[in-house]
């Protein structure tokens, strides 16, 4: 009889371990998902194939030494890589949103496979620079390929997540033996959790009349390794990178060395993007004018613009209150609250500059015709790196999640990023990207929580029943517990609600590729007219010159004005005989700071000079297409 259930318990265990996405070969076919090896394997195979075309570079080391990978994808006609406008896309930023670094390396197939063939693609490929950064967080994603499977949004610092002088020491441990870790149930009448009525999968918070009898707490699956009374709350370290970067910062601080890009792999990135380069006399990389991520943050189908969320900060401890005859005798004044204690007001901007708003609905509105996905579940940002790009490093920023519930409404205007409500969740209608607001322990099991979820569980559920053959769902389970006695245990399968089927991964590639392609289009298109001279005396001659911006984009974001970190851009007239010719109108260099989509620029000098001599104007626009040079003979 025992043999008999152990058969059963190992067919059973088989057909979970099935349903979940499986690691690809070490091919570039792109079926199933990538480890580091495979993904490694295969961007060096891919730069094998089209090495005038593509170039691997590894921009830093994660904190266990594996590499982060960067491919430049260029053309080899027209201006250098450098000089060319190029577009940041970034994936896997957080550890278990895999799904992103397979889009990025099906984006970079479709094109190295298309260019020279497809004409869209070539000629884009020709005008403009991607870096495709497949994987920011390449430790984090290894657990996904690992057996027990766990979400780990984060890397692998260690970090004292429990304040007991010691470091991962309480991670989750599958107890049951299935290959998974998920949840724990155990009555307890102090417990915020009930069994829902009509669904007993669910769990729901407890309303006020709930009787103590039916009351549970929720575990994350193992045992208390430390003996501190909590469960599975100082698991394998990890700081969510997509947490880590200058804007809007805000992280409990557990442990020491936690602050904006405190990761190797958050300031790896950012000095890609902002180093200056002594042998070049330049930052190189400053003609990024755009950054499209593929993150569990979504301002394409979940709304459009960028709404910065609340950071978290540490409290500062509580002082014992002063008597106010005390504080009258010591200070001259009653008790009350203190100004020097005020909290300073946050510079930081934390919403869509308006003049932006336009720009962000037009290309949001393109993403959902592009790809088929008309909606998404997002929560709010802080510390991420869709804030850094355009609050800070000052260019239109959007991220995809990829994959989540979908609404059949479109989501509201005004610039926010938005979740659908309850009521407006169609499960596996365009099923896409991560949800945001899963299931979570609560404070007392030590969980790491992004957002109550509960809401969505029951949608969730039906999607498993109705469009994924039941699979997706380990039903919960008695087990005798050493320390809490019988539990039982079950909940979503790791990863499920994070990362979509593989089956769908070549479509999201495709649509995705093109979406970039559109994306990089849009920037700004710096154009100039050919000089025009009228002498207006004998040796007096007045110079006309028109700039112009031809593309969709403006040259600089509203924001991307107040961050002034993009160099304007830049006029020069030259003179063919110094000494022999003068200035008499205009200056020498001439900044134009910015330029709207369709806008124009007319420039005028007025030169003494001997008919015949020629002057040079040479315009500069890093950001807008680079450099021009108009010669005109002053006649």
């Amino acid at each position: 009889m025992r043999s008999h259930f152990k058969r059963i318990f190992a067919v059973l265990l088989f057909c979970c371990l099935c349903a979940l996405p499986s690691a690809a070969s070490d091919d570039t076919s792109g079926s199933g998902y990538h480890d580091y090896q495979a993904l490694t394997q295969s961007l060096k195979r891919l730069q094998a194939q089209y090495p005038k075309l593509l170039n691997l570079s590894s921009i830093g080391k994660s904190r266990q030494g594996r590499d982060i990978w960067l491919l430049r994808i260029s053309g080899p006609q027209g201006p250098s890589s450098l000089e060319k406008q190029a577009l940041l896309i970034c994936g896997n930023l957080e550890g278990d949103h895999v799904v992103g670094s397979e889009v990025v390396l099906g984006i970079a197939r479709d094109w190295a496979e298309s260019y020279g063939k497809d004409e869209n693609v070539t000629q884009i490929l020709d005008r403009r620079t991607f870096y495709l950064v497949p994987r920011l967080n390449p430790d984090g994603a290894e657990f996904f390929f690992k057996s027990p499977r766990t979400e780990h949004p984060g890397n692998l610092s260690p970090r004292d997540e429990d304040y007991d002088w010691a470091v991962d020491e309480d991670g989750a441990d599958d107890l049951n033996g299935d290959g998974l870790i998920t949840m724990m149930r155990v009555k307890d009448k102090e417990g915020e959790w009930v069994i829902d009525e009509e669904d007993p999968r669910l769990m729901h918070p407890k309303k006020p009349e709930s009787p103590l009898e039916s009351l549970y707490a929720l575990y994350p699956e193992g045992k208390d390794d430390d003996g501190d009374e909590r469960y599975n709350e100082d698991g394998p370290g990890g700081f969510n990178i997509n947490r880590n970067f200058p804007h809007n910062f805000g992280y409990t601080p557990k442990g020491v060395g936690v602050y904006p890009a405190s990761e190797s792999e958050t300031l790896a990135l950012l000095k890609f993007m902002t180093d200056y380069d002594s042998e070049l006399k330049t930052q190189p990389h400053k003609n990024i004018c755009g950054v499209l991520l593929f993150s569990k943050f979504d301002n394409l189908a979940a709304g459009f613009g960028i709404e910065c969320g609340k950071p978290v900060f540490p409290e500062v401890p509580k002082e014992e209150s002063v008597d106010s005859a005390v504080r009258m005798m010591m200070f001259g004044r009653e008790e009350g609250p203190d100004p020097a204690r005020r909290p300073a007001k946050d510079p930081q901007p934390k919403k869509t500059h308006k003049k932006d708003e336009p720009l962000y609905k037009e290309v949001a509105e393109k993403y959902r015709e592009m790809t088929g996905i008309s909606s998404a579940q997002s929560g709010k940002p802080f510390g991420s790196l869709l804030e850094y790009a355009y609050f800070q490093y000052g260019v239109p920023a959007f991220s995809a999640n990829l994959w989540s519930l979908r609404s059949e409404k479109a989501p509201e205007a005004g610039g926010e990023m938005k979740s659908p409500g309850k009521s407006d969740a169609i499960p596996g209608k365009n099923p896409g990207i991560q949800q945001p607001g899963r299931l979570r322990p609560t404070a007392r099991t030590g969980g790491d929580s992004e957002a109550s979820a509960s809401g969505w569980d029951g949608e969730w559920l039906d999607w498993i029943d109705k469009q994924n053959g039941g699979k997706g769902f380990a039903v919960w389970t008695e087990y005798d517990h050493p320390q809490l006695g019988m539990v039982e245990i079950g909940g979503f399968q790791p990863y499920l609600r994070v990362n979509p089927p593989e089956d769908t991964l070549e479509e999201l590639s495709r649509s995705h590729a093109e979406f970039a392609l559109y994306l990089a289009s849009r920037f700004a298109e710096i154009s100039m007219d050919a000089p025009v001279v009228t002498r207006k005396s004998s040796r007096l001659f007045e110079v006309k010159c028109m700039v112009r911006n031809n593309g969709a984009f403006p040259y600089v974001t509203a924001m991307g004005e107040r961050t002034r970190r993009i160099p304007p851009i830049l006029v020069r007239m030259n003179f063919q005989h110094d000494k022999e010719m003068e200035l008499f109108g205009g200056g020498r260099r001439v900044d134009i700071p910015n330029l709207e989509s369709k806008g124009e620029k007319e420039l005028t000098w007025l030169v003494i000079s001997e008919p015949g001599k020629a002057v040079d104007i040479v315009l500069r626009a890093r950001n807008g297409g680079g450099t021009i040079s108009r010669k005109a003979v002053l006649r």
